[in-house]
């Protein structure tokens, strides 16, 4: 199939939005058209920034996002507005005829996470979620390693993606649209101010667990069936008066016997780990288990046990996030080299008639067990089961 350059719209203008078009634009098959924000001038602003690396091309700033796909003809849109409002606009855009890439979380309820299968059914658009970490090198590496049955059977997955920032956007700006990063908690009585999309799911940081999940289960295989969920109370002890939960840590099986343990935080100091920053992982299996650094002055690492024995060897590894065969822009792009392949994997797709990798049902693997995590945790820890939407009317 002849591949063509794509033209996309952008639909939410924050800087997440310019992050990723500073590492997409030199895909030859990707070429921006035309953004629109609720605020004008945050459109009018992106394109004029990015002038220097579009060859001086102007486009269209829209504030509508309705008016910008009536007015331009797109092939895909690539949405990065507040992730719990996304899934409306995805679900438009598809019955459109128009393909999707959205934020992670890719959903904020059980019911979002059956609108977006739906969409895909009905239109046969392609849709993709924007999780990156699932393309870092080391996790490739452990997920061939799992492909060869070089853990035995895995047993058990955890990880956590604790990330502490001094002061969050928790609050944007009524009349601009622009964020506060503050954690001056009197912006919750300021009336110029509403909570962001952070201000208002922070309060359950469970939420972004498919960061950590996507990857795990990229390596396990199988889906999560049921899961658990314990956290501290919602009034930071790390950020006084945000109404945020320091930490909630999710226990969890998949459909392959598999124990999963999943934290999530952002509000108070966590330390950060060599490479990933707030991101950690392991993986435990019957043959061989592995590890990523636990701080910056750890690394990462393998365990190899004798077989009917105590003994073992651990051994440092050489993991690393970005790939060394890769091209230079990649490599050095945000989020330790993996931002580009979802674009990449997303314009494949279109290009050539396949499912990428973060498919509209493995994005819901990791939406759902986080929605229901916070669900659990409000409901002191209650055991819930998540629906099967690859085959949906049946029983977990």
């Amino acid at each position: 199939m002849e591949e063509k350059k794509l033209r996309i719209g952008l639909v939410g203008t924050s800087s997440r939005c310019h992050s990723l078009h500073e590492s997409y634009h030199l895909h030859p098959q990707y070429e921006v058209v035309a953004a629109c924000d609720t605020a004008l001038h945050k459109a009018e602003d992106f394109l004029e920034t990015f002038k220097t690396i579009t060859g001086g091309k102007t486009y269209k700033p829209y504030s509508c996002y309705e008016e910008m796909v009536k007015n331009e003809k797109l092939d895909a849109v690539l949405i990065t507005c507040d992730p719990d409002v996304q899934v409306d606009i995805a679900v438009d855009a598809m019955h459109r005829g128009i393909h999707v890439m959205t934020e992670v979380p890719a959903a904020f309820s059980i019911e979002q996470c059956e609108k977006l299968v739906d969409a895909v059914e009905q239109t046969g658009c392609k849709y993709q979620m924007q999780e990156q970490t699932r393309y870092w090198k080391f996790i490739r590496d452990w997920r061939e390693m799992a492909a060869r049955g070089e853990f035995g059977k895995i047993i058990y997955a955890e990880g956590e993606y604790l990330h502490f920032e001094p002061a969050w956007d928790a609050f944007m700006d009524r009349k601009t649209g622009y964020r506060e990063w503050t954690s001056d908690p009197s912006y919750y009585a300021n009336p110029n101010y509403v909570p962001s999309w952070r201000g208002r799911c922070f309060r359950n940081p469970i939420f972004y667990l498919p960061h950590t999940l996507s990857p795990l289960l990229s390596i396990t295989g199988g889906r999560i069936t049921k899961v658990s969920c314990m956290g501290v109370k919602a009034d930071s002890y790390g950020t006084p008066g945000m109404a945020y939960r320091d930490i909630q840590n999710a226990l969890m099986y998949n459909s392959d016997d598999i124990v999963f343990s999943v934290r999530a935080g952002f509000t108070s100091p966590y330390g950060q780990k060599a490479q990933t920053g707030a991101h950690w992982y392991q993986v435990k299996g019957t043959q061989r288990s592995v590890e990523w650094a636990r701080s910056t002055i750890d690394t990462p690492k393998m365990y190899t046990p004798v077989p009917g024995t105590h003994d073992g060897e651990w051994k440092a590894m050489d993991w690393t996030c970005a790939d060394p065969e890769a091209e230079a822009f990649i490599r050095e792009g945000y989020h330790g080299g993996a931002d580009y392949y979802p674009l990449m994997h997303f314009i494949d797709a279109i290009n050539h008639d396949t499912t990428p990798p973060m498919d509209v049902y493995t994005a819901v693997e990791t939406a759902a067990p986080a929605i229901l995590a916070a669900q659990s945790c409000e409901q002191g820890g209650v055991l819930l089961e998540v629906p099967d939407f690859r085959n949906r009317g049946k029983k977990a």
